[in-house]
């Protein structure tokens, strides 16, 4: 693609918008939710958040590995494995959808209880839950459909569901929530109609593309595409899900050396990163599309460069997303409507959050860099690596020397561990050599 480097900012800035009001989803239920019912509703749904993580992470893992596989097809010419792709996996996020509802319904309630939900959190967890499980498939195609839409070089349909979703969420969270007072499960049914919406209209943009349009024989099952599919989707999936294996960790944590207090700081850090990481993950997602085009048609050099570029944005907007969070920490905790005494203890765990961020996003966007060019080893290292090892065990230590303050310290002692790791990997594979 001699135009690769010119269509940089087409792919990313769409991309960047489209993490980003995922990120306002987030914002919006903590807000709504916090005002009505305090520090109660912020700790329950942030104990809950990984069973409703685990639903996106497995729309937006097959998503992205179908878009891999399209984006890289199209880079070799071959429009017809392309589209094969496409349907495969389509089928896959329909399967997904069945499979997740049938399994959850089943295990929320020892779920809710493992991930710490019991006593007066119980109630309000479980009434969220229910709703979300049950509309697992409108939350599996609103994650999958959009880096598929990027894929096939739909940027801005993307973006514009991904508006469109937000908007509505934001009315029938306000609607569901204050004059109706229907609680958290209000807020459930407000995102999961949004995303329903936001999915519907991505759906269209996807079947009535004129460039590409589908035929049922693309949805026929093809065993290697659908094992590639899954293989090279273990990667979005980890990195989706990872933040939310880090809440369990978390939780457990804060129980266990603050108590419910420290679990409603942490959903205030929860809410503050998944509105600020996504902006973040988005631009190693733009950049999805046209590393994986470059991987398919052979040009070295332009990877080269796409990658040098992206870094460079990355440090940009996470050096202002973390001095904005340092300057603005002692508002941040009153937006998500936390009481005074948590307010007050939550001012040190912002400033160690923020300062995470530079750090996460480098480590994210060399993920997103890996599996877009099939290098999926490397990138499970960092994905799977930081919330099953390397966090895990900060946490541990951390708390061990510092108590509380530990558990706080332990998302940037973590990132700058695997930002080390980084770059002795870098340096021996000379990734950035001319």
């Amino acid at each position: 693609m001699s135009s690769v480097q010119n269509k940089f900012w087409r792919y990313v800035l769409p991309s960047m918008a489209s993490q980003m009001l995922t990120g306002f989803f987030i914002i919006v239920d903590g807000f709504f939710i916090g005002q009505r019912m305090g520090d109660t509703g912020l700790a329950a749904i942030n104990l809950l958040w990984p069973i409703a993580a685990v639903i996106q992470a497995s729309g937006l893992g097959l998503g992205s590995g179908g878009s891999v596989l399209l984006a890289s097809a199209l880079g070799a010419k071959d429009e017809a494995r392309a589209l094969r792709a496409r349907g495969n996996a389509l089928l896959c996020l329909g399967i997904a959808s069945l499979v997740l509802t049938v399994v959850l319904w089943f295990t929320y309630p020892a779920l809710l209880v493992w991930l710490g939900a019991r006593d007066q959190l119980y109630a309000p967890a479980e009434e969220y839950v229910q709703v979300v499980v049950l509309c697992c498939a409108a939350q599996v195609f609103n994650s999958g459909l959009n880096p598929l839409l990027r894929g096939a070089g739909r940027t801005i349909s993307a973006m514009a569901g991904m508006v469109m979703g937000l908007l509505c969420n934001i009315f029938l969270d306000w609607l569901f929530i204050m004059p109706l007072d229907m609680g958290m499960r209000g807020a459930a049914m407000a995102t999961v109609l949004a995303q329903f919406l936001s999915a519907i209209f991505q759906l269209v943009c996807l079947v009535f593309q004129k460039q590409h349009p589908m035929r049922a024989a693309q949805f026929v099952p093809s065993l290697p595409l659908l094992r590639r599919l899954v293989v090279t989707g273990l990667s979005p999936f980890g990195l989706s899900l990872s933040a939310s294996i880090l809440i369990l960790f978390n939780n457990w944590q804060c129980l266990r050396w603050g108590g419910q207090s420290a679990v409603a700081t942490y959903a205030i850090l929860s809410y503050l990163l998944g509105s600020l990481q996504p902006l973040l993950t988005g631009i190693g997602e733009g950049m999805q599309p046209l590393c994986s085009y470059c991987r398919g048609a052979g040009d070295e050099a332009g990877l080269h460069r796409l990658l040098v570029r992206g870094l460079r944005l990355i440090l940009l907007f996470s050096t202002a997303l973390c001095a904005g969070s340092i300057v603005l920490r002692g508002q941040i905790p009153a937006l998500f409507g936390a009481s005074a005494a948590t307010a007050a203890g939550s001012e040190f765990a912002i400033v160690c959050a923020a300062l995470s961020l530079p750090l996460w996003g480098v480590v994210r966007l060399f993920s997103s860099y890996f599996y877009a060019t099939h290098q999926t080893r490397r990138s499970l290292i960092f994905i799977f690596g930081d919330p099953l090892v390397v966090s895990p065990l900060c946490l541990y230590v951390l708390p061990l020397f510092a108590q509380l303050n530990g558990v706080w310290l332990a998302a940037p002692a973590a990132q700058a561990i695997l930002v080390l790791l980084l770059g002795w990997m870098l340096w021996r594979n000379r990734t950035f050599a001319n």
